[in-house]
């Protein structure tokens, strides 16, 4: 049967995760959210902008390489995806196909190279997005953990007529809440609300009174900076480590992994091969490229083990990469 109404009328989250989560993003990413919509997750959100707002060949621009989860969600639901090159500024504005009816990148953070979107470039795209009617997807994983300096405005600060902000709770909690957010324009969210009433779908709540307790008492924000101190000085560790022993390191001061990069596919994949017989699993960039991979070398995070398995591993992963 089909829920009573007061349970209906939550098919836009609980109102006390939404006012958690606007509070929130007002403390930690300087964002004064007007209208908070609770999604999934990152990966579910795109699933529904896919069904709600774009339509079967759209074309959609993503980073490349990128998040092949959210690839994969714009394939299935019939889009063309196009894959834009980025560098050591992030995203490529200039790159963008002309006739690209969305784009998904992640400012803050790109994934998986580690640079962010340069001022310069975030005011180019909003300014390509509203010349052009396209819709920027800022997917905001991990804005949370930034060490070195202030983080730039985020494209919703920017430009709220044309990008829908994504957040989760997966980097800075656990992906197994299952819970994320979306700030975008009226007309999105509501595209999004009535293809969960034509669905019968709605995000699971239950990830949401977590967080709403959490934060409700101020733990969430003492989690945070201990999170990120944690974060910190353990990207400091790796960081020197490869330092040291002469080894290049791409990716800012951010978040939870840093890129070694390679010469070729070949080192690559022998790194990688080698890494798994002697017990350590390395994230090789090519599985993130959406066409032929144009770039080589190894995600390395360092969030998904205590502090002494880090420290344990370090001088077999330094004789490794050399």
């Amino acid at each position: 049967a089909d829920p009573d109404p007061l349970v209906r009328a939550h098919r836009a989250g609980l109102p006390e995760y939404r006012a958690a989560v606007s509070e929130h993003l007002l403390r930690h990413r300087g964002l004064a959210a007007g209208s908070v919509l609770a999604t999934g997750g990152t990966t579910a959100a795109v699933v529904e902008l896919a069904a709600a707002v774009l339509e079967r060949g759209d074309v959609v621009a993503v980073e490349e390489p990128g998040y092949q989860r959210a690839v994969q969600a714009f394939r299935r639901a019939g889009m063309r995806v196009v894959g834009v090159p980025v560098d050591l500024e992030g995203l490529r504005p200039e790159a963008i196909p002309p006739d690209a009816r969305a784009v998904y990148c992640s400012p803050a953070h790109q994934y998986p190279m580690g640079s962010r979107l340069s001022a310069a470039r975030r005011v180019s795209l909003v300014e390509r997005a509203r010349a052009a009617s396209m819709l920027v997807i800022e997917d905001d994983y991990d804005g949370e953990l930034r060490f070195d300096v202030a983080p730039l405005p985020m494209l919703a600060s920017l430009a709220p007529d044309v990008v829908a902000h994504l957040g989760t709770t997966s980097k800075i909690l656990t992906p197994t809440l299952g819970a994320g957010w979306m700030v975008a324009p009226e007309a999105i969210t509501s595209a999004v609300l009535a293809y969960r009433d034509s669905t019968g779908t709605r995000p699971s709540p239950a990830g949401q009174r977590v967080l709403y307790e959490f934060a409700r008492n101020g733990d969430l924000g003492r989690h945070l900076r201990k999170l990120r101190r944690e974060m910190a000085e353990r990207r400091t560790l790796l960081a020197g480590a490869l330092a040291t022993a002469g080894i290049p390191v791409r990716g800012d001061d951010a978040g939870a992994h840093l890129v070694v990069p390679f010469s070729s596919a070949s080192v690559e994949a022998s790194v990688i091969a080698s890494a798994e017989r002697r017990g350590i699993r390395l994230d090789g960039l090519a599985r993130h490229f959406a066409g032929t991979p144009s770039a080589h070398g190894v995600a390395i995070g360092y969030a998904g083990c205590s502090r002494e398995a880090l420290v344990a591993a370090l001088p077999t992963l330094v004789s490794l990469l050399r």
